[in-house]
């Protein structure tokens, strides 16, 4: 039986992004060898610095970042207004639960920051979550020169 890793790895790295969103506690170093088990050891650091980021920082502020993202940005088969209306409602009604999302939830809906925020249930500065997610992405970049895997 064949299968392309790359796209298993891809399914991996999703699957763990949903796992931080939803806020299920799977430890980063119990994921790093999954997450780059098709070489790509810079893919697996960007979800890992999620995962990391997650675990030192308030989580809810890295869980609205993902929502952010994936709703703007993932690539699903294009905008769905009707989609993003029914997440706009249940926001606004506060029916929306973080720990029920999934990517598939969110794609293409475009929420804006404030309802990111009414979703989390607070306010917080992306910039900042972005700057130290980026910060543990250069921390394991540079462990990894340290300590090249064999």
């Amino acid at each position: 039986m064949e299968y392309d890793l790359s796209a298993l790895v891809q399914q991996i790295r999703l699957a763990y992004a949903e796992h931080l969103m939803r806020c299920t506690d799977l430890p980063p170093t119990e994921m790093e060898e999954l997450l780059s088990l098709d070489g790509d050891r810079d893919a697996a650091r960007r979800w890992l610095a999620f995962g990391y980021a997650k675990h030192r920082y308030d989580p809810d502020h890295v869980r609205g970042l993902l929502v952010y993202l994936f709703s703007n940005y993932y690539p699903s088969l294009g905008d769905d207004p009707a989609k993003g209306k029914l997440l706009r409602r249940a926001i606004a009604r506060k029916t929306a639960k973080l720990s029920e999302l999934t990517i598939e939830k969110i794609s293409g809906t475009r929420l804006d920051w404030s309802e990111v925020f009414q979703l989390v249930g607070k306010e917080f500065n992306p910039t900042r979550v972005k700057e130290r997610i980026l910060k543990i992405y250069e921390e394991l970049k540079g462990a990894d020169h340290e300590h090249p895997k064999r």
